[in-house]
């Protein structure tokens, strides 16, 4: 989809109430967020956060809040707003590296965003290793399985239940698993660039 950043002109605000001055296919999205009861932010983690894509979505949905400023619920001073974003947020994330820490500022950014849209962080679900994973996909198939189970829970019981989250939340791979399974893409990466390297 084609969606450009928030310019800031501040249109949704002192202008058209809730309505964005940036015709794209943002408009679409904001359809859906509109009708919607949970939002999930999926994003493969590049650098420590989100995506630049979804960041941009995130940005824009600035557009629900008004100028007006009132306390939350917690006592923080925030937006009111014109409409409100989903009640609940989930956020599935992967990322190259095998660590869980790598996901420690998305998964703040993803509360303070849940939070600031008067919305409630649900859960947060990352897989790590992605690099590794693409060359032994097959060590997926469990948390693909407890993704599942996952959802299920979150639409019959209205929660995930904490034993599913902690095992989502549990590397596929150990580190040394991780560097055998990653040998094997920087070999294929040294063919390639010898192969692009004689062409």
């Amino acid at each position: 989809m084609n969606i450009s950043p928030c310019n800031a002109c501040l249109s949704c605000m002192h202008k058209t109430l809730g309505v964005c001055a940036v015709e794209d296919d943002m408009q679409d999205i904001y359809t859906e967020l509109k009708k919607s009861d949970v939002l999930c932010l999926a994003t493969p983690v590049y650098l420590n956060n989100m995506s630049a894509q979804l960041k941009n979505v995130m940005d824009r949905s600035i557009c629900g809040m008004q100028g007006f400023l009132a306390k939350d619920r917690f006592g923080r001073v925030r937006h009111t707003f014109s409409w409100r974003m989903p009640a609940r947020f989930l956020l599935i994330a992967t990322s190259g590296f095998p660590e869980m820490e790598t996901f420690e500022t998305l998964i703040a950014t993803y509360r303070a965003q849940a939070l600031n849209f008067g919305s409630e962080p649900v859960a947060a679900m990352c897989v790590p290793g992605s690099i590794a994973l693409q060359m032994e996909p097959e060590r997926l198939d469990g948390h693909l399985s407890l993704l599942k189970q996952a959802g299920f829970e979150l639409g019959s019981k209205n929660s995930i239940d904490g034993d599913t989250l902690r095992q989502l939340n549990t590397p596929p791979l150990t580190a040394d698993q991780y560097l055998t399974a990653a040998a094997k893409y920087e070999g294929w990466l040294r063919r390639k660039l010898g192969e692009t390297s004689q062409g």
